[in-house]
C-alpha cells in the first residue's frame, strides 16, 4: 500500500487510500493489522558498555581496525542513522576543542536538505574524536567520503562505505564481543546513544539536539524505559 501510494503521488495522482470511496479499504487494512498484531521487536541498543566491548573487539593500528572503531564510535556519539553516516564527507567534520562538529546534509527527517549540526564531545571513555582522527590520519584523504570502502586486502578505495556495510560491521562487532549478533543492527548505535543518555538523566530536549527527532514522542519511550524502576509505585511495600 505504501509503494502504490508513493507512485501515485509521484505521478500527481490521488493515492487509492486517499480517495473518497476508500473507507472500506482502510477498514480492511486496519483489520489486517489488528489480526497480525503483536509486540514490536526492536534491535538491542549498543549502550556505552556494549560499545566499549565492541571497540575492544577491533584491536591494532591496521587501516580496517582504525576505520571500524571510528565508524562505531562516531555513529553512537552523534546518534547517526546509517544513511547519514555513510553520506558524511571530510568537509562535514569540524574539529573544535570540545570535540567535533558534524554537519548532516540530508536525513530521514530533513527532506528539505536544510542540514543540521551535531556536537560530539571528545570523551574520555569511548573517545569518538580520537578514533576519528586516527582513521583520518591513517587514510590520508582530505576530501570525499569520510568513511571509505576497503578492499579485501585492506587497501583504501575512493568509494564510500554502504549503509549495509555499517549494519554488517555492528553485527560483526557484537559477535566478536561475545554477544548475539542477531540482536543488533545498524540502528543499535543511534539507539545506544539515546538509551545511555536517558539512563544518565539527560533531558529529552538535550537528547533531541543530538538525535534531531522532529517530535519527542519516540524519545519519550527511551526516557520511560530508563526510568521504569525509578521511584517505582511499589517502592516501600513490595
Amino acid at each position: 500500500m505504501a509503494a502504490i501510494g508513493h507512485y501515485h503521488r509521484a505521478e500527481n495522482l490521488v493515492a487509492p487510500t486517499a480517495q473518497p470511496c476508500a473507507g472500506r479499504l482502510r477498514e480492511t487494512m486496519a483489520g489486517v493489522r489488528n489480526s497480525r498484531g503483536g509486540k514490536k521487536t526492536r534491535k538491542r541498543a549498543a549502550d556505552a558498555g556494549i560499545l566499549e566491548a565492541m571497540l575492544a573487539a577491533f584491536p591494532g593500528d591496521g587501516l580496517r581496525a582504525l576505520r571500524d572503531r571510528a565508524v562505531l564510535a562516531t555513529g553512537m556519539a552523534a546518534a547517526l542513522r546509517r544513511s547519514e553516516q555513510v553520506a558524511l564527507t571530510v568537509d562535514d567534520i569540524e574539529l573544535v576543542p570540545e570535540g567535533l562538529r558534524v554537519i548532516i546534509g540530508r536525513s530521514k527527517t530533513d527532506q528539505g536538505q536544510e542540514g543540521a549540526e551535531v556536537a560530539v564531545l571528545e570523551g574520555s571513555r569511548l573517545r569518538p574524536k580520537a578514533h576519528l582522527l586516527a582513521w583520518m590520519a591513517a587514510a590520508g584523504h582530505d576530501s570525499g567520503p569520510l568513511f571509505r570502502r576497503l578492499t579485501r586486502s585492506d587497501e583504501l578505495t575512493d568509494d564510500g562505505m554502504s549503509d549495509r556495510a555499517v549494519a554488517r560491521l555492528v553485527q560483526a562487532a557484537a559477535r566478536k564481543a561475545g554477544l548475539d549478533e542477531r540482536q543488533f543492527a545498524g540502528h543499535s548505535l543511534r539507539a545506544g546513544f539515546l538509551t545511555e543518555s536517558a539512563a544518565r538523566g539527560a533531558t529529552i530536549f538535550k537528547m533531541q539536539e543530538v538525535s534531531r527527532h522532529k517530535t519527542v514522542q519516540i524519545l519519550s519511550e527511551y526516557v520511560r524505559s530508563a526510568e521504569r524502576f525509578k521511584d517505582h509505585a511499589g517502592t516501600g511495600f513490595l
